[in-house]
């Protein structure tokens, strides 16, 4: 089917790495159907992560979250009239495979294309979608949010075509650039280690991280924290070490943090991911979590502990990141910027 002047929506709610990752087969779909009307539902608190792409038509940030809090019949209508408001779709992928995004795929309109139940994660979501659909998910992240896709509107995206892909995402570096411009140095290279994670099982330790820094020298080493309780582990980095902490910051002006920095070094987790998608480099430490959850690239490498990892449940037990030396990130950090400085 031809999709150009087809009014399609797309669900992927969470989380901000899994967002980043799907973003990146944006422009695959405008460019095989460039009158096609992009559509996207995402939760509130990673909109930001997305807004100012010119490939997405129409943004529609829903606030699920809240209903945790309020559930009140007032709260649950405006969220039903929002989700609906967006139609009608000639077709709704809900590229998250959970029973809250299936539920919204379904709320949006008809017909609905999704995993089928052995690939999505909450496998009864599939009773929801009209058009089923198989991925693997032992791939790579940003495949087999693609392949869903590529099947849904009968597109072909490779994994050369991702891994040459443009820059994914959008910012506005005027806005960012007081906030920023102080700590950025123009005569040493500038890496940007993202302190925390979503969980202990995909953070590196800060005593660790510090023996990191130490190693770094001549770099001027800025540390990226979100939460309290990551800025407390931030500024015990920095009180041991030449790094500097930034300062709290939105969504506009982590991109354009990511975007200025020679080398970025972190966790599996979202903020490490929009290296990747700006074709930045980074270095990202996996443990609990394999390296199949981002596409290495020249310059997007990733660093294991020795400890096998079912490629798709996770252990948020497993404490194993701890074990990569803090010796080899920097001599890999060392050995990419000398690379593709």
């Amino acid at each position: 089917m031809d999709y150009n002047g087809k009014r399609i929506a797309l669900v992927r709610l969470t989380a901000m790495g899994d967002v980043i990752h799907t973003a990146a087969s944006l422009q695959f779909i405008k460019s095989a159907y460039p009158n096609l009307h992009l559509t996207w539902f995402v939760e509130e608190k990673f909109a930001g992560i997305l807004e100012g792409d010119p490939l997405i038509d129409t943004l529609v940030p829903l606030n699920l979250h809240g209903l945790k809090k309020d559930r009140s019949p007032a709260r649950v209508a405006a969220l039903y009239r929002r989700i609906k408001a967006g139609g009608p779709f000639d077709l709704v992928i809900d590229a998250q495979g959970l029973i809250k995004s299936s539920l919204v795929a379904r709320l949006a309109g008809t017909p609905v294309a999704g995993l089928d139940r052995h690939s999505a994660k909450e496998g009864f979501a599939s009773l929801l979608y009209h058009r089923r659909y198989p991925v693997d998910c032992a791939g790579i992240a940003p495949l087999r949010f693609a392949s869903l896709i590529a099947q849904a509107l009968g597109l072909t995206i490779t994994e050369e075509m991702m891994r040459h892909k443009k820059p994914c995402l959008h910012f506005d570096a005027a806005a960012a650039k007081g906030l920023l411009d102080p700590f950025y140095s123009d005569d040493l290279p500038n890496i940007l280690l993202v302190v925390g994670a979503s969980g202990p099982h995909k953070t590196y330790p800060p005593e660790q991280w510090i023996r990191v820094v130490e190693k770094l020298p001549r770099s001027r080493v800025l540390l990226i924290a979100g939460s309290e309780e990551e800025r407390r582990a931030a500024r015990k980095i920095e009180a041991a070490t030449h790094a500097r902490l930034l300062p709290p910051m939105d969504l506009n002006a982590l991109k354009v943090a990511v975007s200025r920095n020679d080398l970025l070094l972190g966790g599996d987790t979202g903020p490490s991911h929009i290296a990747w998608a700006l074709n930045r480099p980074s270095i990202l430490l996996f443990g609990a979590t394999p390296p199949s959850m981002m596409m290495q690239t020249p310059i997007n490498l990733a660093l294991t502990a020795d400890a096998p990892v079912h490629p798709c449940r996770f252990d948020k037990n497993d404490r194993s990141i701890a074990t990569i030396k803090p010796e080899s990130i920097a001599e890999s950090a060392e050995k990419l910027m000398g690379n593709f400085g």
